[in-house]
């Protein structure tokens, strides 16, 4: 069983975020060390203002704990992060990891528009933070303040990818999360400077933590040596397997995050 560290915000109540990183990565078949970087009541989408724990104290001591204990991390995935002194402590404490991956999603915003609390400087914490990175999994808001770039809902893919690969060291992969393409939603990413694309075709409504639902997914399979290509492939077909099972349950509360059921078993059809 490998172990890997998943550092993102932690809801007690909405499914997403480690909620939902936490089962997909258990099933398949990883030691999660989870790493709250906000601690809240609720999720922001729906629920009103939760309550909120301040960590800021308690993160640093838990890196000079894990440092002290000598647990060493392989694999890291890297979720929302929140303020920009926690991404350089986490820059800092994960280069003294011996880390084959680390994969990246920078949380930002979307719909074109930053996350409230969130400002440029951020933004630039968050450029920094991915030069260290293997594979980032930007949306396209977050493709566009990474670059710079202007939104568009459907940018040109080629120029603001080549610029994303712009922002990393030699080697690693920029993949953009929601680009929609002929009725389908998918990945896009470069392979020597031509634009691929998987996706799988669009369901109906808005579910909260399909992102973070998505990055786990990836993140364990490139964990366990799949391909880049075959693990974004496998990654939307069972992304698609779990909105589709939230569909035909016909949740009362749409707040929730993605049912996992379907998700899971496909993963351990894979074993």
């Amino acid at each position: 069983m490998s172990s890997i560290l998943v550092a993102e915000d932690l809801s007690a109540v909405g499914g997403i975020s480690l909620s939902a990183a936490l089962p997909v990565l258990t099933a398949m078949d990883y030691q999660v060390a989870a790493l709250p970087t906000s601690l809240l009541s609720t999720h922001t989408s729906g629920y009103g203002r939760p309550a909120v724990a301040d960590l800021s104290q308690w993160l640093p001591q838990t890196f000079a704990h894990w440092t002290q204990a000598q647990l060493e991390f392989k694999q890291a995935l890297i979720g929302y992060v929140g303020s920009v002194e926690l991404c350089y402590q986490l820059v800092g404490y994960l280069q003294q990891q011996p880390l084959a991956l680390l994969v990246v999603d920078p949380v930002l915003g979307d719909l074109g528009e930053l996350y409230s609390g969130f400002d440029q400087a951020y933004v630039q914490a968050m450029r920094d933070l991915v030069k260290s990175a293997d594979v980032i999994l930007p949306n396209v808001t977050e493709a566009s303040l990474l670059t710079g770039q202007t939104y568009q809902a459907q940018p040109a893919l080629l120029p603001m990818l080549t610029a994303l690969q712009a922002l990393l060291k030699p080697g690693a992969t920029a993949v953009i999360t929601d680009v929609i393409q002929d009725q389908q939603i998918g990945c896009a990413w470069l392979v020597a400077g031509k634009v691929q694309f998987v996706g799988q075709p669009r369901l109906p409504g808005h579910y909260n933590g399909t992102g973070d639902t998505l990055a786990a997914v990836i993140t364990g399979l490139l964990g366990r040596g799949w391909s880049l290509t075959r693990s974004l492939t496998l990654a939307m077909q069972w992304l698609h397997l779990a909105v589709t099972e939230t569909l035909s349950a016909q949740r009362t509360d749409e707040r929730q995050g993605v049912a996992l059921g379907a998700l899971i078993r496909a993963i351990g059809s894979l074993a």
